[in-house]
């Protein structure tokens, strides 16, 4: 029986490759192996395996799909990213994203059961854990756990291991991408951007705190431009002792932001003015409307929020344009999920989006820098 099924899942690799390229070359990557020990087809990111009755019972089309699902799941090395999450929740997301890239990009079926939820498939396995972790989204129920721990525990496997494993998969992906551009057909060739999990798992978040320091020295109107003490010496430092930088960060309080997602916002305002002394923090919430400006430092208690109403980030951009028009040019942080009516203009100033979990897609920023809170 072993020898008909490897060659059953032989022939669906084959056919694979014609169809799709990017599946063709992810499982160039992978190792397959047949086994009793899974109940239907399971990875820890480095094996895929294949129950041998399970991949009997199913047509060529079902055991294609199959075949993509499980290749998914270890080229976005969703068992590396599980951390401490919730290993049957995080196996739900990671499904729900799965499915979704098979079903919307592929013309294969998916076994009966398979979990999906085509209004949370477009987003990262991290936004869709989030959802259902939260309850923003019912979780759907899960029959089948086929990511297994094995390496789903970066400290099990050590750094260096889980290091290794990681770069094999995103060179598999960079080469998948790069024959997708050169045989445009099948999955990935209306393009691969669109997909957020893919540049993900290939592109991994950089710490937006980061961002946020680069993006406060870089900016022209930050700490007096640079140490002016060192230019007899053809010296020129960033001074990151010099005048206050003056930074407007805007809260989103709209309906749509839950306690948990507003409190996860406040958190990250402290940690600005914790991290940034020298910033002049004002301080804004915003629905349809604009509350503040609220002066606001390290050693002062929060001011009350006030919103739960609709979205509009315009508001705060016309006082932000007001400032400009008065001389007074701050950095402006907004932190939002992203879904509101944008300004007609971006403003003269520096604008960076600070984006929830499960927001608004970065290309439909209309102007500014978009990050995304870890997850």
């Amino acid at each position: 029986m072993s020898a008909d099924i490897a060659g059953r899942l032989k022939g669906a690799l084959l056919r694979i490759r014609g169809d799709h390229p990017f599946f063709g070359t992810l499982a160039l990557f992978a190792h397959i192996q047949v086994s009793d020990d899974v109940p239907t087809a399971a990875t820890d990111g480095r094996t895929v395996w294949f129950n041998p009755n399970f991949v009997e019972k199913l047509d060529a089309p079902l055991l294609c799909g199959l075949v993509a699902h499980e290749l998914l799941h270890a080229a976005l090395q969703h068992g590396l990213r599980r951390r401490e999450r919730d290993p049957q929740l995080w196996n739900t997301a990671a499904d729900i994203v799965v499915n979704g890239m098979v079903r919307k990009d592929t013309p294969y079926p998916l076994p009966k059961g398979a979990v999906e939820d085509e209004a949370l498939a477009h987003l990262s396995v991290e936004e869709v854990y989030e959802q259902l972790n939260t309850g923003k989204k019912p979780a759907p129920r899960l029959t089948v756990v086929d990511l297994l721990p094995i390496a789903g525990d970066a400290g099990a496997l050590g750094k260096a291991e889980a290091g290794n494993l990681q770069r094999h998969w995103r060179a598999a992906l960079q080469q998948a991408s790069a024959v997708v551009r050169r045989l445009p057909r099948g999955f990935g060739s209306k393009g691969l951007d669109e997909m957020r999990e893919i540049q993900d798992a290939a592109n991994p978040r950089v710490d937006w705190k980061w961002l946020l320091c680069q993006f406060l020295v870089s900016n022209p109107f930050d700490f007096g431009g640079f140490d002016r003490r060192f230019v007899y010496r053809k010296l020129y430092l960033d001074d990151m002792v010099g005048e206050a930088v003056r930074v407007a960060v805007c809260v989103d309080t709209s309906a749509s932001i839950r306690g948990a997602e507003l409190g996860a916002f406040m958190s990250e305002v402290r940690g600005i003015v914790d991290a940034y002394p020298q910033v002049h923090c004002q301080l804004f919430f915003a629905d349809a409307a604009l509350h503040g400006p609220h002066e606001f430092n390290a050693h002062e208690a929060f001011p009350a929020a006030h919103g739960g109403g609709g979205t509009s980030f315009v508001p705060f951009f016309n006082w932000l344009n007001r400032q400009y028009l008065q001389g007074v040019e701050p950095v402006a942080i907004y932190l939002t999920d992203g879904f509101g009516q944008f300004p007609t203009e971006p403003p003269p100033s520096p604008v960076m989006w600070v984006v929830s979990t499960g927001g608004l897609e970065s290309s439909g920023f209309p102007f500014g820098q978009v990050v995304r809170m870890g997850t």
